[in-house]
């Protein structure tokens, strides 16, 4: 009894202290910044969303080299089916999000074709090193893409709450945030794997469910205040940059530091199809909008994802997610 216990609670003081320290994590590192005198689009395209995704990667890492490799790639593609089954499905639910049109056009293309990227290097059913290297050039080209926009004035910036405490006290709470994520990521995967191990659960199973939506809790609490403060855009891109975040940089660590076994058939046969599946909800969605709105002038317009599209998400996801409860119960 006491071997099903400690992993119970390894996994549940992770997933607080892996939420809290990552809210931290964005405020306090957005107040160094600010006390550096670096820009409100440069902390919006960096800080953010490397705040939010920061614990989805160092989950995968540590798995990696604990060489639970099934539970680090479930855990980045688990992810991404969360953030727009779940994340993005309540909150276009809750209150129909409208996103002005150049964000569609920027970032929703570069989404699909590193989804589409990655699955054309899982089709061998390996993701070995050269894969692993090939993704993390993807992920520095759309970061150069990112500064290039920054340095011409087109990027936006993230709303970002600001802390009243000096420069000095943001530097060490930025980096003791950092060691609290890194402290919470190990304690779930430990008890992950433990529970995996007692309760005779893969894996890849695991990655995908419990681990997933824990490393999504951050991205959840960012879009639900973004909705109600009427941030759309920022709901949007918290979304989609997590997602492309995951797919060329947290699924690449396991590549560069696994041990190349066979990735599991199930992750191509089910898994990414449903990344894929979710991935078209919205794109359907806003080639829906743009063709309602295509007499409309450049400079005003701005697409809907609307509640039926995120009734559709949360269908599929919750779907997705019995499935997966009752292949693990038959097994």
């Amino acid at each position: 009894m006491l071997s099903i216990v400690c992993p119970i609670l390894a996994l549940a003081v992770g997933l607080i202290a892996l939420s809290i320290s990552a809210d931290r994590l964005i405020a306090s590192s957005a107040t160094l910044a600010k006390h550096c005198n670096v820009s409100m689009s440069f902390i919006g395209m960096t800080v953010v969303a490397f705040g939010t995704s920061a614990p989805e990667l160092l989950v995968s890492s540590i798995a990696a080299i604990n060489g639970a490799g099934e539970l680090a790639i479930g855990n980045g593609i688990g992810s991404n089916i969360v953030n727009v089954g779940l994340v993005l499905g309540i909150c276009a639910f809750l209150v129909p999000l409208t996103v002005k049109a150049h964000f569609i056009r920027r970032d929703l293309p570069i989404l699909v074709i590193s989804i589409l990227f990655c699955g054309l290097l899982m089709a061998d059913g390996h993701l070995d090193f050269k894969d692993g290297l090939l993704l993390l050039l993807g992920l520095a080209a759309y970061c150069g893409y990112l500064a290039f926009l920054v340095t011409k004035g087109e990027a936006d910036a993230e709303e970002v709450e600001f802390l009243d405490i000096s420069k000095i006290r943001s530097a060490v709470e930025t980096v003791l945030m950092l060691a609290v994520l890194l402290g919470a990521s190990q304690l779930m995967v430990w008890g992950a794997v433990e529970l995996a191990k007692a309760a005779g659960v893969s894996e890849l199973v695991i990655g995908l469910t419990v681990i997933a939506f824990g490393t999504s809790l951050p991205e959840l609490a960012a879009a639900v205040a973004g909705v109600r403060r009427g941030m759309h855009d920022m709901v949007f891109a918290t979304v989609i940059g997590s997602n492309i975040f995951n797919i060329l940089g947290v699924i690449a660590f396991p590549a560069l530091l696994g041990d190349n076994k066979p990735l599991p058939s199930l992750l191509l046969e089910r898994d990414y199809p449903m990344m894929l599946l979710l991935t078209a909800i919205v794109v359907v969605a806003f080639m829906f909008t743009y063709y309602k709105q295509r007499k409309v002038a450049a400079a005003d317009k701005s697409y809907t994802f609307g509640r039926t599209a995120g009734a559709l998400c949360l269908v599929s996801f919750t779907g997705y997610m019995l499935y997966l409860a009752a292949a693990t119960i038959s097994a």
